[in-house]
């Protein structure tokens, strides 16, 4: 934020900061629009990301937007904050999606049946656990 700063005054931009109130409506638009994504979301991997931002939100009263990169660092610092079971879940869920990535990574362009079978597991494992981990941030009648 600093260097943002910074580079605005050197360039002679007025950086205006959010009121207070814009500030909440704000995030909770945000918020509202991840648990709807979060909601109707089918694909495995991309939950991952979805549910660690709102989990965010939860936790801090801060949005994140982070790449598939910076999840883990946002699954550590969540750590302190969760009770050990959705921890658990979210670290097993994440864990599974960096294999099942690297696994469709090493395949790409290989059409070995060994990789593709090892995939379809992963994949499995992970569709199991959505209903899980999307529990952590709907609650048990909304997932």
């Amino acid at each position: 934020m600093t260097a943002l700063r910074e580079l605005a005054e050197e360039s002679g931009l007025l950086l205006k900061k959010l009121d207070k109130k814009l500030e909440r409506t704000l995030l909770h638009s945000y918020r509202k629009d991840l648990i709807s994504q979060v909601s109707a979301e089918t694909d495995p991997i991309s939950l991952l990301p979805k549910v660690v931002s709102l989990l965010y939100i939860q936790v801090h009263n801060k949005a994140l937007q982070a790449p598939g990169r910076a999840i883990s660092v946002a699954v550590n610092r969540l750590k302190d904050k969760l009770d050990d079971s959705p921890y658990k879940i979210l670290t097993d869920y994440q864990s599974t999606t960096v294999t099942l990535l690297a696994l469709m990574s090493a395949a790409a362009g290989n059409e070995d049946d060994c990789s593709a079978d090892r995939i379809l597991t992963k994949r499995e494992l992970l569709e199991s656990q959505m209903v899980a981990l999307k529990g952590l941030v709907l609650g048990p009648s909304q997932s």
